[in-house]
């Protein structure tokens, strides 16, 4: 692959920055895993295969002593109460280091959502600088889409930077076909949702007052949110009164939600698009005396929102087994760097389950041994 010198890529990238955004309706054309899957059925068998080395034990590289490290630059919108990126990370590192992997890694932390525009390019400005060898970004807000799109149109046309990860995505976009990032990691979000959305049907018996808070304006809400919204709208009896922007932000969830609870008096179900939302919504619920007549969900299934579902502040979540996406990514690069890269597959979307209140601290607890194999177990919960 050729290199362009580090100040000439971010040229490229930066430059083009500053033409016309993509159309609204582009970023809204994803392939959803199954048919994109269906549309590639090239890929079904390496997803399979991989989904086997990533649910194993690690198979060591040979000794690499003497080489140069691999450099990975991971932008990571981490600055947040969810533990995901965090424990991702730490998973990263640990599978690296279990399979013999010398990486130099990088982190550059930025806050996630509707933040500062400058401060999403400066991030990945300073990324590219250091010339890493892979680079994990996230997709969520216009930014991050025109940020990435220009990027992988840099990267097709002159075969040139390096190899992108897609992290808390896994459905391809339509318009990237020719020239899609080298690999998506994360959990369903959209099957996620759906999940959720069956549970409180079948709970409220398709019946009740509904208020949504969103993240921002981006794929979190659209996939999360808006999907949501999209099931329970088969169930006039259960109406969505208001939706509420949060931009991912724990305090203004938690004011969205005092304000809901004064407008809607008879309010069923709070749902909550993401771990610090719920969180912020948790919080005025709980000051309200509110906790055991109206139902909120979290999304993830983190150390916070474990602690709050067993305290029976948060009625369900649909928890990830989380450290499968940076075992995916080790394992991933790996395989690339033993010549096997045209074996990893373009998606990789880990297994959720459905978790409720009213599950055993046992049930619980041996879930989170599978979802925190590298990370490491949350404290255990004591309830008052």
């Amino acid at each position: 692959m050729v290199m362009l010198k580090s100040a000439a890529l971010i040229f490229m990238l930066f430059s083009l920055l500053a033409g016309s955004p993509l159309r609204g309706e582009e970023l809204s054309r994803y392939w959803s895993v199954d048919h994109y899957l269906a549309a590639h059925p090239e890929q079904a068998a390496l997803l399979d295969a991989f989904a086997l080395r990533v649910a194993d034990s690690p198979q060591p590289l040979p000794s690499a002593t003497g080489m140069a490290p691999v450099r990975v630059a991971i932008v990571s919108p981490d600055i947040q109460a969810s533990d995901y990126w965090h424990r991702s990370l730490k998973a990263f590192s640990g599978r690296a280091k279990a399979l013999g992997l010398n990486l130099q890694i990088t982190v550059y932390s930025a806050r996630p959502g509707a933040i500062d525009p400058v401060a999403q390019v400066e991030r990945l400005r300073e990324a590219l600088d250091s010339q890493p060898d892979y680079l994990v970004y996230t997709l969520d807000t216009p930014v991050h889409h025109r940020l990435a799109e220009r990027l992988l149109a840099i990267s097709s046309t002159h075969q040139a930077g390096p190899k992108i990860i897609l992290q808390n995505i896994t459905t391809p976009l339509r318009a990237w076909d020719g020239m899609q990032p080298w690999l998506y990691v994360g959990f369903d979000h959209v099957e996620g949702s759906r999940m959720l959305a069956r549970h409180f049907i079948e709970h409220t018996q398709g019946r009740g007052e509904v208020v949504m808070l969103y993240a921002g304006e981006g794929y979190i809400s659209q996939s999360r949110g808006d999907t949501f919204l999209y099931e329970i709208a088969k169930f006039p009896d259960l109406a969505l009164r208001a939706t509420y922007l949060t931009q991912l932000q724990m305090e203004k969830a938690r004011r969205a939600t005092e304000d809901a609870l004064i407008r809607y008096p008879d309010l069923t179900l709070i749902y909550a698009c993401a771990t610090d939302i719920a969180l912020g919504a948790a919080a005025a619920v709980t000051a309200a005396s509110r906790e055991s007549t109206l139902l909120i969900n979290g999304w993830g299934g983190g150390g916070q929102e474990l602690q709050l579902l067993q305290q029976g502040v948060l009625a369900a979540t649909v928890m990830r087994m989380n450290d499968d996406a940076g075992v995916a990514m080790a394992e991933a690069i790996a395989m690339d760097q033993k010549g096997q890269g045209h074996q990893v597959p373009r998606l990789f979307a880990g297994e959720m389950v459905l978790l409720t209140r009213d599950m055993t601290p046992d049930t619980i607890r041996a879930l989170e041994q599978r979802a925190f194999r590298y990370s490491g177990l949350p404290d255990p919960i004591t309830l008052e």
